[in-house]
């Protein structure tokens, strides 16, 4: 019985980890700069999301809130290098908005 009860755990499992799709977009929010930095991408990390809209629209949201213009990308399926720098398949860069 105890075995059954483990499996049937372990299957559910699985299962639910199979039908999550994992984040490919990367926000990178640098508040009250005109440009990107040269370093320091890893804590500028302000979360993941599933499409390049929604990482757009998450970084216009902080703008908005913290009423304060940033320059901001959004990075394609990201990860760090052997020396924790962020690599990514693409970058998206959207400069501040003008008053």
């Amino acid at each position: 019985m105890r075995i059954a009860v483990t499996m049937a755990a372990v299957s559910l499992i699985l299962m639910v980890s199979g039908c999550t799709k994992t984040p490919e977009w990367t926000l990178f929010y640098y508040a009250g700069q005109q440009s990107v930095p040269e370093s320091d991408h890893y804590h500028a990390i302000k979360g993941y999301y599933a499409s390049l809209e929604q990482c757009k629209k998450k970084a216009e949201g902080l703008e908005y809130l913290t009423e304060t213009a940033a320059v901001y990308q959004c990075g394609f399926q990201c990860q760090l290098d052997e020396h924790d720098v962020v690599k990514c398949d693409q970058w998206h860069t959207f400069t501040p908005k003008q008053p």
